[in-house]
Formats: C-alpha cells, structure tokens, sequence
C-alpha cells in the first residue's frame, strides 16, 4: 500500500521507492512485481532505470479511496 500511496504523486524509480517506503531493493523490486502482475502498476525503461507507475486513473481512484477510509498517520510523508 505505500508503494501504491507514493505512485500517487507520479513515476518514481525502483530505488527512490525502495527508499522513501523504507524497504530493502530485492523486496521492493519484488513487491512491484506482484503489482505488476495485478495490473496495478506499470514500468517503462529510461536509460538504464525502471519507472513504476499506476496503471490508470481506475487504480488511482481506488487508491485515494483506500486512504480515504484508512488511518492518517499510516500516510507517507514526502520529504
């Protein structure tokens, strides 16, 4: 859900979200991949990264939902 909550605000590359979610690389990477297999997320290649984003404004809607109805302090806080 973190992952999800940061894509809100646009692409982000495997290692900025493996970083701002607090998380080890190997178990980002593999938690997008199981967003990826879900049709939550979508990548594409610049240069030599990955950029993960939300695969639609249907994803995006039902994600502001979900923290909608969710408690406020489980939000990520841009730094």
């Amino acid at each position: 859900m973190r992952i999800l909550e940061l894509l809100l605000s646009g692409e982000h590359q495997v290692s900025e979200i493996a970083d701002r979610t607090d998380a080890e690389m190997s178990t980002t990477s593999q938690r997008l991949r199981v967003l990826l297999s879900e049709d939550l997320v979508t990548r594409r290649r610049e240069g030599r990264e990955m950029l993960y984003r939300l695969a639609d404004g249907h994803v995006e809607t039902l994600i502001r939902n979900v923290l909608d109805h969710a408690d406020p302090y489980v939000h990520i806080h841009p730094r």
